[in-house]
């Protein structure tokens, strides 16, 4: 008993000290994923700030220990949006606290094995950075699915109790929570350089994890070092060409916030109530 009384205080410890860092170093201590962080901090460009401990973004949730279970409870998380296809969540499920609820927003997602190294050494093999590079920024402009896939997201935030929190995830944090994430900040008013911030953040909070896949990449599958250390990297220019995409697509990003995610001023200016301070 002892032992469970020392790890509540450990974790409500590690709150405290999550609450004062900036938003630029906000990542929570979970054993079981990475790159779990709190959104709140960033300042939009009218000065305000999104508040802390409401909007959390993540890698998976399905190895999560239950000392990662019970910072979630403490952290008054009631939802989970999860960005994964069917595939995906049947392969690993989130390990969640019973009182959460999981909401899968998965429209369009790639729905493959989230480990298939093999097939992505051997696409590795066959192109250069700058080739993998444009793939993935060809890969973000694939704006079709995105209306409905974070319409839904936008709802969630809308309808979350006073005191509770929610998470949005994929497999790696990266890609379709980038998005997601990057949206909830638009909408309330974040700047696009703090956006990109917040997005090539991955990049510092998955690096142990990077680097341990490209290990496997050079030394199971023959990946050239060069090419493994760019496995997994978040650059700036992939969001842009979503939004890019999404400009072009609706007429510019505000209108795709208004007709593609059924955003009005009065719903806008609600998510901003509910969520900035």
């Amino acid at each position: 008993m002892n032992r469970n009384i020392n790890k509540i205080f450990l974790f409500i410890a590690s709150i405290l000290v999550i609450t004062s860092v900036s938003a630029q170093n906000n990542q929570l201590p979970l054993h079981g994923t990475y790159n779990f962080r709190d959104i709140g901090g960033y300042v939009t460009k009218d000065k305000k700030k999104i508040k802390s401990g409401k909007i959390y973004r993540s890698a998976t949730l399905a190895g999560l220990t239950p000392e990662d279970t019970l910072l979630l409870s403490l952290l008054n998380n009631s939802k989970v949006v999860d960005f994964r296809g069917p595939k995906e969540i049947a392969y690993g499920p989130d390990i969640l606290p019973k009182q959460i609820k999981h909401i899968a927003c998965d429209a369009g997602s790639v729905d493959g094995m989230p480990d298939d190294w093999g097939s992505m050494a051997a696409d590795m093999k066959k192109s250069t950075v700058s080739q993998s590079d444009e793939g993935a920024e060809n890969y973000y402009r694939n704006v079709s699915s995105l209306a409905d896939r974070y319409k839904p997201m936008f709802q969630e935030l809308l309808d979350l109790p006073k005191d509770s929190a929610m998470i949005i995830h994929c497999v790696g944090g990266k890609d379709r929570t980038g998005i997601g994430a990057a949206l909830i900040e638009y909408v309330l008013g974040v700047g696009q350089q703090q956006i990109i911030v917040d997005y090539e953040l991955t990049n510092k909070y998955r690096k142990s994890y990077n680097e341990e896949v490209a290990i496997i990449l050079v030394k199971k599958y023959g990946v050239s070092p060069q090419r493994a250390k760019d496995y997994g990297i978040a650059k700036g220019k992939f969001l842009l060409a979503s939004f890019d995409a999404l400009a072009k697509q609706y007429g510019s990003l505000d209108l795709f916030i208004q007709n593609g995610l059924g955003l009005d001023a009065a719903r806008i200016n609600k998510l901003k109530e509910l969520y900035l301070e």
